[in-house]
């Protein structure tokens, strides 16, 4: 997936990291993969009032982030939320910085996405599944680690097993995408490939391909190869239409989920 671009310019992005919230050290590969996804990381800042942790210098340096220790003045007052917020409100004066990523699980941080938003921020939220839908939907988009990590985890426990959470999963998302095209069906049938994705990422911030076990974050791939049971793809002229298998006559049907340069002929 090509990095997103703003004005014809790579994202630049400060990322701040709730270190008392987002801690294992799984999510940090993952995170910067996804962030590398969107542009560049400028600055990696992560907040912790643990002074006792001696974790930290080694992680830290392993992934070149600037640690910001915190004392925490009183028991009443998470001193660690304040001083990111306060170091989040600074960026608004840095006209380089155009995307800011907050890693945390904590809803406090949902005012504080709201107001980077005002300010023209391209505001990523990533955590784990403590995150509620609320807060995740209230960032552009955001990165679930553990969601990214388990099908791979449950792939080496299954196996040849098909029984398993993401099944589930991959059923709410097929009910989404159907609904989605039902609402945006042309004379033939077919829907905007990239209207439905993008309806699909508004709806769940947290979509990505590789929550459901693929290997890429390519959606074009993930629809053609992970739901080639549900959906065909056609291409005409770089331009993709998505329909239904379902919606396919049955003296129709197309063992090929994807049909290249396909002339979408009006009835």
């Amino acid at each position: 997936m090509e990095k997103h671009e703003k004005n014809g310019k790579i994202k630049k992005i400060a990322l701040l990291i709730d270190y008392d919230n987002f801690t294992q050290e799984k999510y940090f590969p993952v995170l910067f993969e996804e962030l590398n996804e969107i542009g560049d990381i400028i600055i990696k800042y992560a907040f912790y009032s643990n002074l006792s942790d001696g974790t930290i210098k080694e992680k830290f340096i392993k992934y070149g982030i600037e640690p910001m220790s915190q004392i925490a003045y009183s028991k009443y007052k998470n001193a660690v939320d304040i001083r990111i917020t306060i170091e989040a409100m600074s960026l608004l004066e840095k006209d380089y910085i155009d995307c800011i990523c907050l890693a945390s699980s904590d809803s406090d941080f949902t005012p504080l996405v709201k107001t980077l938003q005002k300010a023209n921020k391209y505001v990523v939220g990533a955590g784990d599944n403590r995150a509620t839908e609320d807060y995740k939907n209230s960032f552009n988009t955001f990165i679930s680690v553990e969601k990214i990590i388990a099908p791979v985890e449950a792939t080496k426990r299954i196996e040849d097993k098909k029984e398993s959470k993401e099944t589930e999963e991959i059923k709410a998302l097929v009910k989404l995408v159907d609904n989605i095209i039902d609402t945006n069906l042309d004379e033939d049938g077919f829907a905007d490939f990239s209207y439905v994705v993008l309806t699909l990422k508004k709806q769940m911030r947290d979509f990505n391909p590789k929550n459901y076990g693929s290997i890429t974050n390519k959606t074009v791939q993930f629809f053609i190869n992970d739901l080639k049971d549900y959906y065909v793809l056609a291409c005409n002229d770089l331009v993709y239409k998505i329909k239904k298998k379902m919606d396919i006559p049955i003296t129709k049907k197309m063992d090929k989920p994807f049909i290249k340069n396909k002339v979408i002929k009006k009835k």
